[in-house]
């Protein structure tokens, strides 16, 4: 995980008998100085805790009464969150004699008198809750915790909970650490809360909490993503299920042309997006622009035009959403060069700010190339996921920054060679490489992760997606065209010229015509062309134009992948018809 947000309790962890220690004050001076967002979460009111602690400047935010009240130090700007229990109830409060204090949302107690305040909660406050800190208690409305408030204060200051690490040490900081990515037991927390944690300080109280700030900052802001964010991507043969990092890994997911490649690639997406995780997804082909469905995703470059790059990192800063960038309207040339300004801008805005937390780029071939200058190390800040069915094509440099490899089925043989070699390299010792790809076909996938001295090989088969990729088989091959429309091969040097009236003798072509013609035609970009201005096929087009590109990057003509782009879309002869 990448940390740009620190949040920490107050009592009995950044402060102890109402003072915060000095290494904690300076701790976070240095971190606010690195670009860290400091917030300061306690149950106290704001008004006794400025008596405790000062002005509060040393904080971006401060949220006071349990989530209740968020106080923003440099603004003076007050938000709350709730309303007190109605008068009916402090009154009750009163007349028993029960001793208690009240701020503006929260009002506390101690946990000797639960019996009665939870009597007059029934009676005159039924919408509030109890939430326990230690020997106290407080009554709050229902759907107000430190999670809430911090979650809050973070969509204020532009900043994310997947970019959090969240200190604390009682029952009340529970829900902080469900939100948290990475969670921080006080050395003398609760047995039960530091259960909960992912971590637990050695040094009690606010020294303990400045060395782990210390610590984080001296590794640029990184730390080991916890096991708890792990993403289930489907099921092993064994029922074991297979799962990736939701951070800190970069992941690349490479396959054939209707291999399970874009499939994989959309439920990664998803699961990301269901974990709260910020997308930008840079999408060459059009294959993401159905997740405009989903309301926390905006797709930009198909109905809305595409912004700037630099419009691009603002939407995301300024907003709560993931991006498609669609640049299928683009030329080849003109993807590239928007691809390689976007990529370097999201990759500087996200080390700033943590936003985006993936960058997703389709068809990773055409953009990282080895004469690219886009490239990514396992220390930046944004993590990265690249598809491509041509893995051997991306520069050395990109390739070595990946930690998670998605492989689906490969039948081009040079790419079957690098994979092998790869599986080679970075398997576990004991794997077979030829074994392993012959595991892999249209219902299962394999996957590599860890390093090389300790990785693991799985193959599975691949959940259910919410926002499935369809291809559109049932186009029937045998429509006739005349000679005027056929597809006419050239660099034929015997016989009579090869034309195809429709796709079934296009296909028959494409096996028998000399290499040189089908290098002809890729090179001119003629295949994708006919089917865009005589087939009236525009998802054929992309698909073809993905192996002219290719071969535009030297990568050799290859029948077999021409063919699974037709097989892909039309009904070809031999084939059952669609159910």
């Amino acid at each position: 995980m990448y940390a740009r947000v620190l949040a920490c309790d107050f009592d009995g962890t950044a402060a102890s008998k109402g003072l915060l220690a000095p290494a904690f004050a300076a701790a976070v001076s240095k971190a606010r100085a690195q670009g860290h967002t400091v917030l300061l979460v306690t149950g106290r009111v704001l008004d006794e805790l400025r008596e405790l602690a000062g002005d509060l400047c040393d904080f971006d935010a401060i949220v006071a009464e349990n989530g209740g009240l968020i106080f923003f130090p440099t603004s003076s700007r007050t938000i709350q969150l709730g309303e007190l229990p109605p008068e009916s109830f402090l009154r009750e409060l009163r007349s028993r004699r029960i001793p208690f204090h009240a701020g503006a949302v929260v009002v506390g107690t101690w946990e000797s008198h639960m019996s009665e305040v939870f009597e007059l909660m029934r009676r005159h406050a039924p919408e509030s809750q109890i939430v326990f800190n230690r020997g106290a208690v407080m009554v709050l409305p229902t759907d107000v915790n430190k999670a809430t408030g911090v979650r809050r204060a973070l969509s204020e200051l532009r900043r994310s909970e997947r970019n959090l690490v969240a200190f604390g040490d009682a029952e009340n900081d529970v829900p902080l650490f469900s939100t948290a990515e990475l969670a921080v037991a006080a050395a003398d927390s609760l047995p039960g809360v530091a259960e909960r944690a992912d971590s637990r300080l050695s040094a009690v109280g606010g020294e303990g909490v400045a060395g782990f700030i210390n610590q984080l900052l001296e590794h640029g802001g990184h730390f080991s993503t916890p096991k708890r964010h792990r993403i289930a991507l489907g099921l092993s043969a064994d029922g074991t299920l297979a799962t990736i990092p939701a951070s800190g890994s970069n992941i690349m997911i490479s396959g054939d042309p209707r291999s399970g490649k874009s499939w994989i690639a959309g439920l990664v997406v998803e699961r990301l997006l269901e974990r709260g995780y910020r997308l930008c997804i840079v999408d060459a082909e059009g294959e993401y622009v159905s997740l405009a469905a989903r309301p926390e995703v905006l797709v930009l470059g198909e109905d809305l035009a595409l912004p700037s790059p630099k419009a691009a990192t603002r939407i995301l800063q300024e907003h709560d959403l993931s991006l498609v960038l669609s640049l299928r309207g683009l030329s080849s040339s003109k993807q590239v060069r928007y691809a390689t300004t976007v990529i370097n801008e999201l990759a500087a805005c996200a080390l700033t700010t943590g936003i985006p937390h993936w960058i997703v780029v389709d068809e990773a071939q055409y953009f990282f190339r080895e004469a690219q200058s886009v490239a990514f190390s396992k220390n930046e800040a944004a993590n990265v996921l690249l598809t491509t069915y041509r893995p051997s094509l991306i520069a050395d440099k990109v390739r070595d920054s990946i930690g998670t490899h998605i492989i689906a089925r490969t039948a081009v043989e040079e790419e079957r060679y690098f994979i092998s070699s790869l599986l080679k390299r970075d398997a576990p010792t004991d794997l077979v490489a030829s074994e392993a790809l012959a595991q892999l076909d249209l219902e299962h996938v394999g996957l590599l992760t860890g390093e090389p001295s300790s990785s693991r090989w799985q193959v599975f088969a691949p959940g259910v997606r919410v926002t499935p990729h369809t291809h559109h088989l049932g186009k029937y091959a045998d429509t006739q065209l005349p000679d005027e429309k056929a597809f006419r091969f050239v660099c034929i040097e015997e016989g009579p010229p090869v034309l195809a009236h429709n796709v079934n003798e296009f296909c028959r072509a494409i096996q028998s015509v000399p290499q040189c013609s089908l290098r002809h035609h890729l090179e001119k970009a003629d295949f994708s062309r006919w089917a865009t201005e005589v087939l009236g096929d525009p998802s054929l087009a992309g698909g073809l134009r993905k192996l002219e590109r290719a071969t535009e990057f030297g990568a050799a003509p290859n029948r077999t992948e021409i063919l699974m782009q037709i097989e892909a879309r039309y009904r070809l002869d031999g084939q059952e018809a669609a159910e």
